[in-house]
């Protein structure tokens, strides 16, 4: 799912949020992947990964012991964290959360992309899927600004606000053919459960913050 070009315009169309210092949780470039450092040149980046490479300031497992991580970043907060394409992939997705949290400065900015239905991609291995409410268990000090927050198919552009009946939307079909089918009831009637491809792209802000 590495350098999806919805995540990029999510970015991009949201861009106004993002203050520095900027935290990227999972930067290494692998060919494909989104290079968000490159939109935010004037404002202090770090990207940290569980390897070294391109992209990569801060090599470490963001579900280790937050004093640990806290001592290879050399900065303790941060106004923006970025983390796409990540959770699902950790083990351990509750203590990554709580330590993107911690450092997390008053009235920060979390951009977060994660499957909602998805094929399984192991990278190295891929263990989760994430509904909208799963978010408020993974940051419990955050809110979801909900107006600013959508699924996204594959297809660039195509979105859907997070109170859509994913089941019974047309415009999530890949195909002319799907899409006359979803329109008369054909797929929904037959495969009541059938979704297509879908991303969670959210924002979430301390609760303290204004949101405006």
């Amino acid at each position: 799912m590495s350098g999806h070009q919805n995540q990029l315009d999510f970015v991009i169309e949201n861009r106004h949020m993002v203050e520095g210092h900027i935290l990227e949780v999972g930067s290494k470039q692998y060919g494909n992947a989104n290079d968000f450092r490159q939109l935010f040149k004037t404002e202090t980046y770090i990207g940290v990964d569980q390897e070294p490479g391109k992209g990569v300031d801060v090599v470490c497992d963001f579900t280790s012991d937050y004093e640990l991580i806290k001592n290879k970043m050399g900065i303790e907060k941060f106004k923006t964290v970025i983390c796409f394409s990540v959770l699902e992939h950790c083990k351990y997705p509750l203590k990554m959360a709580e330590n993107i949290s911690r450092f997390l400065a008053e009235r920060g900015v979390i951009f977060i992309s994660v499957p909602f239905v998805w094929e399984i991609h192991t990278f190295p291995d891929d263990y989760w899927r994430f509904t909208p409410a799963s978010l408020s268990v993974l940051f419990p000090e955050c809110e979801l600004v909900e107006d600013r927050s959508f699924y996204y198919t594959k297809i660039r552009g195509e979105r859907l606000p997070l109170t859509a009946n994913l089941a019974r939307q047309e415009i999530f079909a890949p195909t002319v053919i799907m899409r006359i089918m979803r329109r008369f009831g054909l797929v929904s009637s037959k495969y009541s459960c059938a979704l297509f491809p879908t991303l969670l792209n959210a924002i979430l802000v301390k609760k303290s913050m204004s949101i405006t």
